[in-house]
């Protein structure tokens, strides 16, 4: 249904607060664009009905880019052409449009907007758009320094003068942003401190990943679950979950958990359950082709033991978590926050990751919580090689004790990230109505005391 005219006039307001993100069309599943367009929705879910929001999202070629109306306080545009110069025309276009809304949070993940030149492009037109008069906040889903780290994701050398090139565009680049931004918004500490020489400390905020509610399924449940995904009931199943990509390891996965099923010391019903697909924003791109085609018949050549789901719909993702033993994270390098690992926590489920995921639970408040639960987080990392990875994952496999250790610890951690938690920090930094601020801090019992894993060095939600 086409939208009225009154209805974007009612939108206009100094109130409202511009988002640019990827977001789901109308009626599209939520986690089929990309990770953002999920963390999107499901944060402005857990706004309060008094917050106005214009989602102005991309255009997709084919599909349905009408105007929507998510709830009544919040209207979606798609407004841009990824990948193309007419991006910024097209968004500019829309801040005149609602010329009276002057705050902007931006939703930031590589590839969302395009390639290298749209991409480099982008905070120097969010400058623009500062001295205009616009305010922007931008939240850094990812923030890379030096792609020598992701050599096989960006197929570049570590010595090349490309990979140099490309590091120094990349510190203009968050350096430019900084300047454009009220405050930069980041996921985790650790993000936090890849820019302190490139934006001032005051501008960085640390909001963590939201984490949903917890859901428990029964053992005849559980039984029908995996028999859906082909299983037995019997079956002990290791999960690897999220899209598919070189830096996230999921070939590394592969390679040696079937080198630890075959020296025989896993039983013959256990199976890898890798739940994803190939990342949206890097199926396409040339250096990679290779890298999934040769994912693609690894998975093949050994169907026996691996179980692979493809893209999992949002309705799916508690069905998969719920049969799963044990969650892998094997990843190569760490630029950004894990949704996969909220997922964990929500589930409650024992995980084991490599030592460039460590950071993600190097937090004081999460060494805090490990602690006082008895989980010794130094046990559950391993070294990208097979000895390391076969011992820790041995020592943690259907270990009853350190689960329910597990279990406690994700408990109380993922009360600190609950969405109603987030959705506030983010108002605590925007300046929006009184009335929808103090309605979110009723909502939300622990926005107005700050979180512990925020040093001093960095503003905190609530201060």
């Amino acid at each position: 249904m086409k939208l009225s005219n009154k209805t974007y006039q009612r939108f206009n307001d100094p109130a409202t607060l511009l988002l640019v993100s990827s977001f789901p069309l109308q009626g599209e599943e939520i986690a089929k664009r990309n990770a953002v367009a999920r963390y999107s929705q499901l944060l402005l879910q857990h706004f309060p009905n008094q917050q106005q929001v214009v989602v102005l999202c991309e255009q997709i070629a084919g599909a349905n880019n009408q105007a929507y109306l998510l709830k009544k306080n919040i209207l979606v545009i798609p407004s841009y052409t990824v990948n193309s110069i007419k991006l910024f025309t097209q968004l500019n276009s829309q801040f005149k449009r609602f010329s009276q809304a002057k705050n902007i949070l931006l939703q930031f993940e590589f590839s969302l907007f395009g390639k290298e030149i749209i991409t480099f492009l982008l905070p120097f037109f969010f400058l623009w758009q500062r001295l205009l008069g616009k305010k922007i906040y931008s939240m850094l889903h990812q923030v890379v320094l030096d792609l020598a780290t992701l050599s096989g994701q960006v197929a570049l050398s570590a010595s090349s003068l490309k990979t140099l090139f490309f590091n120094g565009a990349m510190r203009l680049f968050y350096s430019v942003l900084g300047l454009a931004s009220q405050k930069i918004l980041v996921h985790d500490q650790f993000l936090a401190e890849k820019l302190q020489n490139l934006v001032p400390q005051h501008k960085v905020a640390i909001i963590p990943h939201g984490i949903n509610g917890y859901q428990n399924f029964t053992q005849k449940q559980q039984a029908n679950f995996k028999q859906s995904l082909g299983c037995q009931p019997s079956d002990r199943l290791v999960l690897a979950y999220g899209y598919h990509s070189w830096y996230k390891g999921t070939d590394w996965l592969i390679k040696n958990f079937l080198r630890l099923k075959k020296s025989g010391q896993l039983s013959k019903n256990t199976k890898l359950l890798l739940a994803g697909d190939v990342a949206p924003t890097q199926k396409n791109q040339a250096h990679l082709r290779a890298f999934y085609q040769n994912l693609h018949n690894l998975i093949k050549n050994n169907s026996q033991d691996i179980i692979h789901t493809g893209f999992v719909p949002e309705k799916e993702v508690a069905k998969i978590f719920a049969v799963a033993d044990l969650v892998v994270f094997p990843y190569r390098a760490r630029m950004s926050s894990s949704g996969a690992l909220a997922l964990a926590l929500q589930y409650r489920k024992p995980f084991i990751y490599s030592s460039f995921f460590a950071e993600n639970l190097r937090t004081a408040e999460a060494q805090k919580l490990a602690k006082q639960n008895g989980v010794a987080t130094d046990q559950l990392l391993f070294d990208l090689n097979y000895n390391s990875f076969a011992k820790v994952f041995l020592n943690n496999w259907q270990n009853q004790v350190l689960a329910q250790k597990m279990w406690n610890f994700a408990r109380q951690l993922s009360k600190a990230h609950d969405w109603n938690e987030v959705a506030g920090q983010y108002l605590s930094h925007i300046p929006v109505k009184k009335q929808v601020v103090k309605e979110q801090i009723v909502k939300t019992s622990g926005l107005e005391k700050g979180y512990v894993w925020q040093k001093p060095a960095y503003s905190q939600a609530g201060t």
